[in-house]
């Protein structure tokens, strides 16, 4: 027999005694290792459990602030275009008022202040003597 000694009459085998050995740690290393793994298992199970709904809450309110900013940009692009539009009718109404502003201040400008204020002068003193007169019926 290979591997096995004959002592007082009984059989010792040593090969199988060492395999069992061995056997005995490499079950308890891979119970080790089951256990660890399923500890991890369970980490990772618990985590994501925890993380599910605060990362669907987390969307749920990317999507809503997309919404309003996309809502706030219609209204900003809206303002715009009634700003060109504004900005548009202004420009016309100053090209089509633009000749008569232009004649309005040029005929201010050519006034005669001086004769103006010289007739009024005269007429005061025309009147003057008349209110004069008429102050007495009264």
């Amino acid at each position: 027999m290979e591997g096995s000694n004959v002592n007082n009459s009984e059989v010792i085998v040593t090969g199988h005694d060492e395999m069992l050995k061995v056997d005995k740690k490499h079950l308890f290393w891979q119970r080790l290792s089951a256990f660890a793994m399923m500890a991890m298992f369970l980490t990772v199970f618990v985590a994501a459990l925890m993380l599910i709904p605060q990362v669907i809450t987390t969307l749920n309110t990317v999507n809503r602030v997309a919404v309003e900013v996309e809502e706030a940009i219609e209204g900003v692009n809206t303002m715009v275009d009634e700003m060109t539009v504004a900005s548009t009718n202004l420009n016309k109404l100053v090209d089509e008022n633009a000749e008569g502003l232009t004649d309005a201040v040029t005929n201010l400008s050519n006034v005669d202040f001086e004769g103006l204020n010289k007739a009024i002068q005269d007429l005061q003193d025309a009147i003057g003597p008349m209110a004069t007169l008429f102050n007495k019926f009264r």
